[in-house]
């Protein structure tokens, strides 16, 4: 099975996964697009090809899994930033100030940044030492 939103939509499974409910209250179009854009991301940051194949647990790397939560990740970082946008506005419209704190929003840059869920798919912990007597 290939990367794409049939894929998403079963790792999402609600039996499958915690945060199934976030994925599925999303407009499909959106979610379609935030895979591609994953896809695009992830495959632009491998030194290798990106897997298109499905992969379980306990298979390394997982980019599919990757390719999802980053896709989750996006979508949920671009819904905080227009929730919070859309308060402030409404906060100046009705004759307060814009005391809401901007720098706290999520730049756009950090769509463009892989989130932790899916580095834990892609990297070995790169703090880990292996030790060996010999």
């Amino acid at each position: 099975m290939a990367i794409d939103i049939t894929g998403a939509n079963n790792y999402f499974g609600a039996s499958a996964h915690i945060r199934s409910e976030s994925w599925t209250r999303l407009p499909l179009t959106r979610r379609i697009a935030a895979v591609a854009h994953a896809i695009r991301l992830i495959a632009s940051r491998l030194d290798d090809d990106i897997e298109t194949e499905a992969t379980v647990a306990g298979d390394f790397p997982r980019h599919d899994a990757a390719v999802y939560e980053q896709a989750l990740y996006m979508l949920e970082t671009l819904a905080t930033n227009e929730s919070v946008k859309t308060f402030v506005l409404n906060s100046k419209q009705q004759g307060g100030s814009i005391a809401a704190n901007i720098r706290t929003l999520p730049s756009s840059s950090s769509l463009e940044t892989i989130c932790l869920q899916a580095l834990r798919f892609l990297v070995v912990n790169p703090r880990s030492v292996r030790l060996s007597r010999g």
